[in-house]
């Protein structure tokens, strides 16, 4: 049932038998169509997985499972002789892996008497109820890509079971001098790239809020104002990018801080969401319009889990 047999339907039954109008169920289809754009308009910069995690969307949304393929190489060639007839062999393999798609949703609602006020008035209709469900959709999204679904198997961003920790030099960066944590930051890019051998190099550095103010505001030198954050961005031969995300404020396994070092790049991980945002047509109930929202996800993938690293500080 599109919007307009909606309206006609619950004007009928309201006003015992009278109809809207044709230019008053024009308006208002126009209205909800209005609240649909300015939804998909909104951005939230609070909620940042999709800042840090690469973005694919090529999984189908009526996938209920995705499926990838890891393929290996066995063998090394070696000197022979002429005519030689025992030629190494050489093979490759994949291994597959398999998760689920899941679905969030939300939905929002206008009375029938807030559809006639905006009629009348020539007005919008109040979008906040409809950025109230597109935003809790997104934080949904966001904290799955962030920390995983338990339930779903889903491992996060922040907790993959396959990332390597490692151990801090300094113990607590809070407390630690500059020099400290300029050597553990120096310690957890350069696992990455020693664990790698080079063919991964992190190019971008996460940590908790916490922390990322505390650098901010610790200097290095105190002449000329270089903090730690500029400091180790002017020394690091490939990051290119520190930034903060309160997700990691609590993600150490004891409850703590974790700062992250990584290959921000698509080989390396990315945010599956086969349906980003969908709102189906306006469904009558009562004597109101329900809007249900919609969106699939199918959680973050790490495809090279040594590309990571983790320090818990």
């Amino acid at each position: 049932m599109n919007p307009e047999e909606i309206l006609r339907m619950i004007s009928a039954k309201e006003d015992g038998g009278k109809r809207l109008d044709a230019a008053e169920v024009a308006h208002l289809t126009r209205q909800l169509e209005f609240v649909k754009a300015r939804t998909y308009d909104v951005k939230y910069a609070a909620l940042r997985a999709r800042d840090f995690i690469p973005l694919s969307t090529e999984v189908d949304p009526a996938a209920d499972t995705i499926t990838y393929q890891q393929w290996d190489e066995v063998g090394a060639a070696k000197i022979i002789a002429n005519y030689a007839d025992d030629l190494p062999m050489v093979d490759a393999f994949a291994r597959e892996f398999k998760s689920k798609v899941f679905s969030a949703g939300a939905a929002y609602q206008y009375s029938i008497q807030d559809l006639r006020r905006a009629t009348k008035a020539g007005s919008s209709l109040d979008v906040k109820r409809a950025r109230a469900a597109r935003r809790a959709i997104e934080a949904t999204i966001d904290e799955i890509a962030a920390t995983g679904l338990d339930e779903g198997g889903l491992p996060g961003f922040v907790n993959h079971p396959n990332v390597p920790i490692v151990l801090p030099d300094t113990g607590n960066w809070l407390t630690a001098t500059a020099t400290q944590i300029l050597a553990d930051l120096a310690k957890l890019v350069g696992s990455v790239v020693t664990s790698m051998k080079s063919i991964f190099k992190p190019n971008t550095v996460l940590m908790g809020t916490s922390l990322f103010v505390r650098l901010a505001q610790l200097y290095t030198d105190t002449t000329n104002q270089v903090t730690v954050l500029r400091s180790f961005l002017n020394v690091s031969p490939w990051i290119t990018n520190i930034d903060e995300w309160d997700k990691l404020d609590t993600a150490a396994a004891d409850g703590g801080p974790r700062v992250i070092a990584y290959l921000r790049d698509s080989e390396v991980c990315e945010l599956e969401i086969p349906l980003d945002f969908e709102q189906l047509p306006p469904q009558a109930r009562g004597l109101a319009f329900v809007v249900n929202c919609h969106a699939r996800i199918g959680g973050t993938k790490v495809y090279h889990p040594l590309a990571i690293a983790y320090m818990d500080p």
